[in-house]
């Protein structure tokens, strides 16, 4: 495995493969070498840097998205029965290889 920049955090050891974040200070991810950006295809790769909160991440643009998400979440939750969602489940199972959860909140998003 390569280490793109070094493995050790405040003194400590990290292990192989360390993904997330430590106490909102570093942000570590693990990724495949794709022969691109300087990578060889095939290599493992773990990134480190520092912690950050995108700026667009309460963008008014996104709000009514957001609350579409919510209202079809609350739907899935609370108002669907048992068997809807098995109808769900079963029609997600048919060649999307998705959960029904997913196919419904797919299908709720698009409209």
């Amino acid at each position: 495995m390569k280490t793109v920049q070094n493995r050790i955090y405040s003194g400590i050891i990290l292990g192989v493969e360390i993904r997330r974040t430590i106490a909102k200070d570093k942000i570590f991810r693990v990724r495949r070498g794709n022969g691109f950006y300087n990578s060889i295809l095939g290599e493992t790769y773990q990134d480190q840097y520092a912690y950050f909160v995108p700026s667009s991440i309460n963008n008014v643009e996104g709000e009514p998205y957001r609350l579409k998400w919510a209202a079809a979440v609350h739907k899935w939750k609370y108002d669907l029965t048992d068997s809807e969602k098995e109808a769900y489940n079963q029609r997600a199972t048919k060649g999307l290889r998705m959960s029904g959860y997913n196919l419904f909140m797919r299908e709720e998003m698009i409209g």
